[in-house]
Formats: structure tokens, sequence, C-alpha cells
């Protein structure tokens, strides 16, 4: 079997005293940049050491927000949404540019990073909500085919391995108008230039309803949040993977952080939000290594090969701290070691 790599979703909680308010206005207005830099280089490097294989930058701003804001901006565009590849850059990418050349003078290895841009089904949704312009839809996947071009440009002492379109509405929204049709073509278009650079092209979703659509396109890694919902593993057909040469991206840990905070006051009889010390409990006591490696054990046991990659269920954004989150990263790179180790 191949070695199941660990990848994470990007995104964190922000350190204290900090807020993602402060986060976005820093990003924007570049007045702080020593503050912001520092930051995003001390996560990304923790990353590393608590054993991501391939780290997503870190991400402390909204996910659609931090490209429809670029969009948005008709400085940025020849005409209203329509992108010059020049503006689509993201920040944080420049910023761990850094990070990835240290990391090769002390390993004497070129560091491989995920890159997580927002899809264009979320990205419509929120610029204009859910009745469907196929071809403001279109324009949507061109600008983030810029975006992916430029990341590219940008990666000069690291490794673009993953490209991963976050499109979390696909398969929970019942609201999208779009036609299946519709949706292959955007996905299409935003996939194509990544897969064409080697990269894989992941999408990561939360529900794999849509699945069968997303093999009919050039991605060719699914993500899904397997932890929390293990059902949704039911809805997979292991010979459609296999026919359309599609990889899955495992969630293996979750990241429901209120349900996990819940299970805690429940088990306890205290507010984990108030008493802080309970928090640790998801960490010692539920999400443990050994939990994630069995969670990774009967997923294998089902899809097989299928499965390249293993991560958290999503992003950490919303988690108490820091410190908890990255525990959570050290104990799922334990787990899916162990699991690794024993095949």
């Amino acid at each position: 079997m191949q070695e199941i790599i660990f990848i994470d979703g990007g995104s964190l909680p922000t350190p204290e005293g900090i807020t993602r308010e402060w986060v976005k206005a820093a990003a924007e207005n570049r007045n702080e940049d020593e503050k912001l830099f520092s930051m995003i280089r001390d996560a990304f490097r923790r990353k590393i050491d608590v054993g991501v294989q391939v780290p997503t930058y870190p991400q402390f701003r909204d996910k659609i927000g931090q490209f429809l804001d670029i969009i948005k901006n008709e400085m940025n565009c020849y005409e209203p949404y329509v992108l010059k590849e020049e503006n689509a850059k993201i920040l944080e990418l420049e910023i761990i540019d850094e990070v990835a050349k240290q990391y090769k003078e002390e390993i004497g290895e070129t560091l491989e990073v995920r890159v997580c841009v927002a899809g264009p089904t979320d990205l419509y949704l929120q610029a204009f909500g859910t009745t469907a312009f196929a071809d403001a839809y279109h324009i949507l996947a061109l600008d983030i085919e810029n975006f992916i071009k430029q990341a590219f440009k940008t990666a000069k002492n690291f490794k673009i391995k993953v490209v991963a379109l976050d499109e979390p509405s696909l398969g929970i929204n019942d609201r999208i108008q779009f036609s299946d049709a519709d949706i292959i073509s955007a996905l299409t278009v935003a996939s194509t230039y990544a897969r064409k650079q080697g990269a894989d092209m992941e999408i990561h979703l939360h529900s794999t309803l849509k699945y069968k659509l997303v093999c009919e396109t050039p991605i060719n890694v699914m993500g899904f949040e397997y932890a929390a919902t293990p059902s949704y593993m039911d809805l997979l057909d292991r010979k459609v993977l296999e026919d359309s040469d599609t990889y899955i991206r495992l969630g293996v840990s979750r990241t429901d952080i209120s349900s996990l905070i819940g299970i805690i006051n429940e088990k306890y009889g205290v507010n984990a939000w108030k008493e802080k010390e309970y928090m640790q409990k998801i960490v010692t006591e539920l999400e443990t290594p050994g939990v994630i490696k069995k969670r990774l054990e009967t997923g294998y046991s089902v899809l097989g090969d299928c499965i390249k990659y293993a991560s958290p269920d999503c992003g950490l954004a919303f988690w108490p701290d820091q410190d908890i989150a990255f525990k959570l990263l050290e104990n799922t790179a334990k787990g899916i070691n162990e699991f690794n180790s024993e095949q």
C-alpha cells in the first residue's frame, strides 16, 4: 500500500490578543507587516513541527472574503469581476516562502505545500445569492484559475503538491440552482491549470452527495468530513472512484468544536467554555491518536488505496486557542503515522 499523507485544512485560531478583524485589516492595509508576517510564519513553522507533512498556509481570514474582496475591487479588474491575473495574489504564500527557504537550508529538502482557495460555487453564493447566472459563475471560475496561476509563480522555495477548492456548499446547500453541467464546467475551469502543473487537485466537501459529479472533472482528490459523519462513506462507490482515478482525502479527526465541547459538558456536568481546564479533554480523551488511527483503519477497510491523504475534517479557525488546535494536529499526525507503520 502507499503511505497515507497528512495534510491540514488551513485555518487556525488567531493568537491570544489578536482578532480576525485585525488580521483582515493588516493584510489589506499592509501597515503592520512585521507583526502579521511573524504571526503567519510562526503558525506555519508550528504546523511543520507537529508533523503536518503537506501544510496549508495558515488562514486567519475569512476563506471566501479573502478572495472575493480582491475580485470585487474594480482596481484589480479589467471589468466587473474579471480579475487581472497579476492581482490574483495570496499574500500568505509570499509570507511562508521565507519559512520554506529555511526548511530547505536545514533539512535539505523542498517543502511540499497545500494551497486552498475558495471554490466557484461558494464564491458565487456569497457574491450573487442563489439566482443562477451561468456567465458570472464561469467568470468566478476563471478568477480562481488566476489565483492558482499566481500561487505557482509565488512558490519559489516550496513545491505546491495539492491545490484545494473549498466547496462546502456542494451537496449541503439545496438552493444551488446551477445544472450539473454548469457545475462540472466551473470546477473544470478552476482545476485544469493545477493538474497541468502536476499538482493534485482536491475539492473540500462537507458531504459526499455530489461525488459522482466531481468524478467527471479533472479534480483527482475529494475530501470529506468522515470523522464527524462516518455515514458519508456509505454514499461512495469504490469502483466509481477507481474508474475515474479519484482519490480520497479522509477527515480522520473531528473539528466540530461545539459538538465536542457538548460531549465534555455532558460527561462532566460543566461548561467547558468557562472552565477551560476541561477543554483539554477534547485532545486527551476524545480525539486521541488511538481514536484517530482507528477511524483511519475503518476507512481504509472500505476504500483501501483510494485514500491518499488524511487530515482533520475541516479547518480549526473557531477552536478556543492555538495550543489545543495544534494538539489536535499533533494527535492526528501520531494516529496517521501509527497507521502507516503497521501496514
